[in-house]
């Protein structure tokens, strides 16, 4: 098993049965630097965040199952990275996405995360809010998605 399965599966050993999970483990081999990214169902914390660092660190330690020296970084994924994992889509009801399928690249307001599928409205542009265009909320299954990103709004 290489080192990047190994810390997968220690992660994913850490948050099982908790409201946390694994989005991505990125890095590995050449770069000798693993970054875990977790999520969690409302957030992760930046203490959640170095707890699990903590106890991965001190198997990784313990066990003695890796001679190079690596860097093994948690965090969660930032606001602008693309949702990686279903479970991310709940804690993003009611916020626009940019949704980009096969077939187009449009904004929804994500209404509601079903299993094989997200219901979403399309986003109105101003002269459609104008015309009071009507919109019939849309399926977009999770296999048609190619990248989603939450739209971040300053407002």
């Amino acid at each position: 098993m290489s080192l990047v399965e190994t810390i997968k599966a220690l992660v994913e050993e850490e948050v099982k049965d908790s409201p946390y999970f694994v989005v991505d483990i990125v890095g590995g081999d050449r770069s000798r630097k693993i970054q875990v990214l977790i999520d969690g169902d409302k957030g992760v914390t930046v203490d959640q965040c170095s707890k699990i660092s903590r106890s991965i660190s001190k198997v990784v330690d313990d066990e003695e199952f890796e001679s190079d020296p690596f860097i093994l970084e948690v965090s969660s994924p930032g606001a602008d990275e693309p949702l990686r994992n279903k479970r991310q889509y709940q804690k993003h009801i009611g916020r626009k996405l940019s949704v980009e399928t096969e077939s187009s690249t449009a904004e929804y307001k994500l209404l509601e995360v079903m299993e094989g599928h997200i219901v979403c409205a399309p986003v109105l542009d101003k002269k459609q809010k104008k015309n009071k265009v009507k919109v019939e909320p849309v399926n977009i299954s999770f296999d048609d998605i190619i990248t989603s990103t939450v739209v971040l709004s300053f407002k």
